[in-house]
């Protein structure tokens, strides 16, 4: 075969590939600005009383997805997760007097920006949580390529159960570790992460990512370490880049 019937049969299978795509996405107009992420492999994070469970003794797998799309621009998009509790998982323990389970729907459509570094309400590429001073040392220091921050809702089976919450999501290098190692949050060395650690460092994992969607209530109660009445953590450990600003190939890792 030539050089040009090679390269004709190449395009002639991109395109083709490029249409069962198209068939199966959709079409979307993208800018610049817009981000666009698929994430599976869900997963809630410990319950009331302990919602980052660094051990990872309590973390469980969900049924569901979770989908981004935002535009950092302007600060405008919607973030959805849809999962479901079963009866590995059991049911989330969301208060101190309250679990949900069945079917739970988060939306998050309303940014809003709380501190600088949060740029409007949906902010990229910044380190976040640990020693950072941007967020707090709930998680280790880690290297952010998408967050944002606002108002979420809550479905339960349908019915929309808890309105107005404040909201929480991130997509992150990967810093809970999968479920041969226990879902731990650890370095290499098998240091398991406290928020007491001076060094809140070399947690993530730069060939790897995750998504965190954290989402509580506005009223405080001291007695839960968040610090707050409600409380849902979920983790999607696969992330699925269907559009973004720049290529994400590279990273920066602590």
């Amino acid at each position: 075969m030539t050089n040009n019937r090679k390269a004709g049969f190449f395009i002639g299978i991109g395109v083709i590939a490029t249409i069962a795509l198209i068939s199966v996405l959709g079409v979307r107009d993208y800018n610049d600005d817009n981000w666009s992420l698929r994430a599976q492999n869900a997963l809630v994070v410990g319950g009331y009383s302990d919602n980052f469970d660094y051990s990872g003794k309590s973390v469980r797998p969900l049924v569901g997805t979770a989908t981004v799309d935002v535009d950092s621009a302007t600060n405008w998009g919607t973030v959805t997760a849809n999962v479901k509790t079963t009866s590995e998982s059991g049911p989330i323990r969301f208060s101190k007097d309250e679990s949900i389970s069945g079917n739970i729907t988060i939306v998050m459509s309303d940014f809003s920006e709380g501190a600088p570094y949060m740029e409007g309400g949906i902010a990229e590429y910044l380190w976040l949580h640990g020693d950072t001073g941007q967020g707090t040392a709930a998680m280790p220091r880690q290297f952010t390529f998408l967050a944002g921050w606002g108002r979420v809702d809550i479905y339960v089976n349908g019915e929309l159960r808890y309105p107005g919450l404040d909201g929480h999501f991130m997509y992150t290098e990967q810093a809970r570790r999968g479920a041969k190692d226990g879902y731990r949050v650890m370095r290499s060395d098998g240091t398991v992460y406290s928020r007491t650690l001076s060094d809140k460092t070399r947690f993530t994992n730069s060939s790897g990512s995750e998504l965190h969607i954290i989402v509580y209530s506005p009223a405080s109660e001291d007695g839960n370490p968040s610090q707050k009445t409600q409380w849902l953590h979920l983790n999607f450990a696969d992330v699925f880049i269907k559009h973004a600003p720049v290529n994400l190939n590279t990273s920066i890792s602590s």
